[in-house]
């Protein structure tokens, strides 16, 4: 009997987890870093020195974050993306505090589709590297543009 329970309960709950059981999908909240170009980018240098100086100063900043999920049946799932605009002669300095990635993960893109966010057709020629030292998250990479000197940051919960 007690055995017969458990399967029930288990079925229930992975049943509950698979993708399309709801009725309705997931809400998305954004939150993201508005304000003058200068406060941007004071805001967003203030996020990422948290865990290592910067090897230069911004040039420009963008940064969003999409919550997905309401924790109700399961915590919520964040989507941060970022773009960082250095000088041309700064992008050594950055390099050498990034490690690169083995492989380059797949394009991804935010829900909202920010005008500042790296296209498709441009995302394989970004260099990829690891998220240390300027994040604790663990999932994303941060991806640099030799031709825009654009860094770009993508990082996610599970």
């Amino acid at each position: 009997m007690r055995p017969t329970i458990l399967a029930t309960i288990g079925s229930i709950l992975i049943t509950a987890c698979q993708p399309g059981f709801s009725t309705k999908s997931a809400p998305v909240t954004v939150s993201e870093i508005e304000g003058s170009k200068a406060e941007r980018i004071e805001t967003i240098t203030q996020l990422l020195v948290t865990q290592e100086p910067l090897p230069s100063p911004l040039n420009n900043a963008y940064f969003l974050e999409e919550k997905i999920g309401d924790n109700q049946l399961g915590p919520s799932d964040y989507v941060s993306s970022g773009m960082l605009e250095i000088k041309p002669n700064d992008l050594p300095a950055w390099r050498g505090k990034l490690l690169p990635l083995k492989v380059q993960p797949d394009y991804v893109a935010p829900q909202t589709s920010p005008e500042w966010w790296v296209k498709a057709d441009d995302y394989s020629s970004l260099e990829s590297f690891k998220l240390r030292p300027y994040t604790q998250r663990i999932h994303g990479w941060i991806g640099i543009d030799p031709k825009t000197s654009k860094i770009y940051i993508y990082t996610f919960t599970t």
